[in-house]
């Protein structure tokens, strides 16, 4: 575990974005971002980080990050200080698992028009705001004795935008026939009731000519989908569809999606599919059984809904419940939540252990942090984790290894198997300009 800074103190600034919080991504080197529908966080630079790894990777994180509080200036603890995560889908990953506190931290709430707080996180009075702000591709317009008076100040990108470099698709771990073999071999062990159900994901890797612009393949992803949570800690990136954990002081909620389509298919042949709705009950129970112990109440709809992407259609569920408090009255934190939590039987299988087994056994890849928990937490408690999807990880400036992946049930077959990872893969390669 390591660390930029063991105290912060912290400034804000409450400015306007003329460009939108979207609009600043191309010309930026982000660090951290979480995005959804134009309002989200992006971060830039690092004031702290940590790393951990192994079964107590959760804990490692949690303890860093309430360790960094206390040590903290007071106002750091009133809410506004955040922390990006994420988290290895297994613990004996060779990847690690992040915490992230970026030196400049860009906030835009929802319904806040053009206005939005940046935060600045330093180790030590006298910070220069603009100094700051400028080594991160950044001015405030307006501000002191700039021509723009009266209101907030403007937050602009100095720099141009970033265009996307020539890229090519290469092989992964598997090529497409082992990955059909794959899912024969998960099949076989659902028959044999080793497991009920196992998502088994398949990987390519993109390379390209120049260094990858992360700022610009993150805005097309949110552009391109504004319904999911576009997303960028250490290593992963992509825009994830499905709400691990979301915890507002004692409400807790997820989204859980499990069942897709392509959607050049019927969403109402989705709706009739048993083997479908099989699928994603599985992963709603998975969800219920992992947080239950850490609540006073659950409440998950008794049939789920279909979500509509550009891309596909998923059976989705809302869950919602409220956190219970020990004896002391303290809450379980964010980062407990997400670690009961995962894996769901979304991105693992059931039962939960031989799936997991499986999975190391049957995709001849680390998936890293892919399908892992990733998303922040802030200081008053809060915190968003989404389930790593749709995305990618950075192996170098030049490669970037894609994941997709499906659940195999009872009843599925390999090749509709194997075309359901093909559309999963094409938001990240038409960000990436390859279906351009």
């Amino acid at each position: 575990m390591n660390s930029a800074s063991s105290a912060l103190r912290i400034s804000v600034v409450e400015v306007d974005l003329p460009e939108g919080l979207e609009g600043l991504l191309p010309a930026l080197n982000p660090s951290t971002a979480w995005i959804r529908e134009g309002t989200g966080l992006i971060g830039l630079g690092t004031a702290a980080s940590a790393i951990a790894g192994g079964n107590d990777r959760f804990t490692q994180l949690a303890r860093f990050w309430d360790s960094l509080l206390a040590n903290s200036a007071e106002e750091a603890h009133t809410g506004p200080l955040a922390a990006f995560v994420s988290a290895t889908f297994s613990a004996d990953s060779r990847y690690a698992s992040h915490l992230v506190v970026p030196e400049v931290l860009i906030r835009q709430e929802q319904n806040s028009s053009d206005t939005a707080t940046v935060l600045i996180a330093a180790g030590s009075e006298g910070t220069d705001t603009q100094e700051v702000l400028g080594r991160h591709g950044l001015r405030l317009r307006g501000s002191g004795n700039d021509e723009n008076e009266g209101g907030c100040a403007q937050l602009v990108a100095i720099g141009d935008g970033r265009e996307l470099p020539v890229t090519r698709v290469e092989p992964g771990a598997q090529s497409k026939r082992q990955h059909l073999s794959a899912v024969a071999a998960g099949l076989s062990a659902i028959e044999d009731r080793t497991v009920e159900k196992l998502v088994l994901a398949r990987d390519v890797v993109v390379a390209s000519d120049g260094p990858l612009p992360v700022g610009t393949v993150l805005q097309r992803l949110a552009q391109a989908y504004p319904q999911t949570w576009t997303y960028l800690v250490g290593e992963v990136l992509g825009a994830t569809p499905e709400m691990l954990v979301r915890v507002r002081g004692a409400e807790v909620s997820s989204r859980v999606l499990a069942g897709t389509i392509s959607r050049s298919d019927d969403a109402s042949g989705l709706v009739r599919d048993d083997k479908q709705h099989r699928e994603h009950e599985l992963a709603v129970r998975s969800l219920l059984d992992g947080i239950a112990p850490l609540t006073e109440s659950l409440q998950s709809p008794a049939e789920p809904g279909v979500l509509e992407l550009p891309n596909v259609y998923h059976l989705v569920s809302d869950v919602t419940g409220t956190l219970a408090a020990d004896e002391s009255g303290k809450l379980p934190g964010a980062l407990a939540v997400a670690e009961a939590a995962h894996p769901t039987a979304a991105v693992c299988g059931t039962p939960t252990t031989p799936a997991a087994q499986l999975i190391a056994q049957l995709e001849a890849a680390d998936r890293g942090p892919y399908a892992g928990p990733v998303g922040w937490l802030d200081a008053a408690g809060n915190a968003d984790f989404g389930i790593a999807l749709r995305g990618g990880v950075l192996e170098d400036q030049h490669r970037l290894r894609l994941f997709a992946g499906g659940g195999v049930v009872a009843g599925s077959e390999p090749e509709v198997e194997l075309a359901e990872t093909e559309i999963k893969l094409a938001p990240m390669l038409t960000a990436l300009g390859l279906n351009d």
